[in-house]
């Protein structure tokens, strides 16, 4: 920028993601990784869009967030590695039992590992954001701009 106008050749891309996006602001503000998810079952499940993950600090595998693992107190901050699934078509790993030994296969998942996410599309578990009581939004709020996530409200026209 120069004062008030665009340099002759400077050209500014859109600032906001599309509709359909979980992600929101600058795209130069998210940032994204693929990792490692471990599973329990024998088939693999399905991760939604939009599902918080939380680090294995023993392997480095990911595993869905579920309400237990919310940290509740300021002296657990910021807890073990959150990501939020970026992928619609991302799967759990698997554990079979081959000659009395359980083999696990990890998948592969593209994360957001940072930036700005719309809150009503975050999910725990098989619960949303908004259907999380108070304390425990507040909680994982918290827990997530620990490690730079912020959230937003989308309001839709």
């Amino acid at each position: 920028m120069y004062g008030n106008t665009l340099l002759p050749g400077v050209t500014a891309g859109a600032s906001y993601r599309n509709d359909g996006s979980i992600w929101r602001g600058y795209t130069e503000a998210t940032w994204f990784q693929t990792v490692k998810v471990s599973g329990e079952g024998e088939e693999a499940t399905k991760i939604p869009l939009g599902t918080i993950l939380i680090q294995n600090l023993t392997d480095g595998t990911y595993t869905p967030l579920t309400e237990s693992g919310i940290v509740i107190s300021a002296s657990g901050l910021p807890g073990s590695r959150l990501g939020i699934a970026a992928d619609t078509t991302g799967t759990s790993g698997t554990a079979t039992t081959e000659d009395d030994e359980t083999v696990k296969t990890n998948s592969t998942l593209l994360i957001g590992i940072m930036g700005v996410v719309d809150q009503a599309r975050l999910l725990i578990g098989d619960k949303k954001f908004e259907e999380l009581t108070e304390a425990q939004q507040t909680c994982l709020r918290a827990q997530l701009e620990a490690w730079n996530f912020q959230l937003v409200s989308v309001l839709q026209a």
